[in-house]
């Protein structure tokens, strides 16, 4: 019996020592749970990073992508005519890097921008045509606006303005191709005066500024005209009021060297001289001089000689006379 119980125990104790044995790994290894749980924590890890790195790739992307396409804050932007320009008018909360625009089968034109408010012309074409202006702002956005310009039956041509100096007064002529509405003229810094036109479909206007009015010197004139369809044009021009007239102060004859000698002067500037002296032509223009003194060549005998002095104010002074001439 005693025999039986050490073999059974001695049996038990070798199948512990096999067990033991099945079970023991080598040196320097891992077991399989321990082993399992690393790779499940790497792989975790590798994809808390790359999740990460999308997360913020995706953030980065949006925002540039909002700020491409933000509709919020869009220029504000007011369209203009006078006469055959445009005025376009730019408002931003952001600032204008640039202004783009072209008509319809034209190339672009581009001016670069530094500004939150912005104006610019651009020339109407000869007819219908569609508009397209592109704004690039520091968002990175460009904003497109399309505008259709019809021309038919418009008149965008300007009324033109004439100022003429006559002898003491000045002349306004304004005129247009359809219909002239009015115009204004001031002289100086002075008040502005309105002129109307006379009667409906009348295409000019003209009037006669007096010495009186103007006053005797120098002066500038501005004039502006207005057609029925609000075109307007504006000019200056500057003028010399004076009613006194060149003067030949003085004619000597040099008989030792057979010559006449004139002296003629005019207090705003002679502008031309014109001389016949038996029947020879003399013509001096644009002397723009006070005084002017010349001299021409004689004959023996008879010398008939006429003489006129125009001044810068269109006044002439005229005279002749015929005279003996000897050595």
């Amino acid at each position: 019996m005693n025999q039986i119980l050490m073999v059974e125990n001695n049996r038990n104790k070798k199948n512990k020592k096999e067990k033991k044995k099945k079970t023991k790994m080598p040196r320097g290894t891992s077991s399989g749970p321990i082993e399992i749980k690393n790779i499940i924590r790497f792989f975790a890890v590798v994809i808390i990073l790359f999740s990460l790195f999308i997360i913020g790739h995706s953030s980065y992307a949006m925002y540039v992508d909002a700020r491409g396409n933000n509709t919020e804050d869009l220029p504000v932007v007011s369209i203009a005519r006078e006469n055959d320009t445009l005025i376009v008018s730019v408002e931003s909360t952001y600032i204008i890097d640039e202004f783009n625009y072209f008509w319809q089968n034209s190339e672009m034109t581009t001016y670069p921008e530094s500004s939150t408010s912005v104006q610019r012309e651009i020339v109407l074409p000869s007819e219908n045509n569609v508009l397209t202006i592109i704004l690039e702002d520091e968002t990175g956005r460009a904003i497109t606006y399309t505008k259709e310009i019809i021309l038919d039956g418009i008149d965008i041509a300007k009324p033109s303005v004439d100022i003429s100096k006559e002898a003491t007064s000045i002349r306004i002529t304004a005129t247009d191709e359809t219909e002239i509405a009015y115009m204004t003229y001031r002289i100086d810094e002075g008040e502005e005066k309105r002129i109307d036109r006379n009667a409906e479909g009348d295409t000019s206007i003209e009037y006669a500024l007096t010495e009186q009015e103007i006053g005797r010197g120098e002066h500038t004139v501005y004039v502006t005209a207005v057609d029925t369809s609000g075109n307007t044009e504006e000019t200056e021009s500057q003028v010399i009021i004076s009613a006194e007239r060149p003067t030949i102060r003085n004619i000597d004859i040099d008989r030792e060297n057979g010559k006449i000698i004139i002296d003629a002067a005019d207090a705003d500037g002679i502008q031309s001289i014109e001389v016949n002296l038996n029947g020879q032509q003399y013509a001096m223009n644009d002397v723009n001089r006070t005084e002017a003194r010349f001299s021409l060549d004689l004959i023996e005998g008879t010398n008939t000689i006429s003489i006129k002095i125009t001044n810068v104010n269109g006044l002439s002074a005229e005279g002749s006379t015929e005279f003996e001439y000897a050595r």
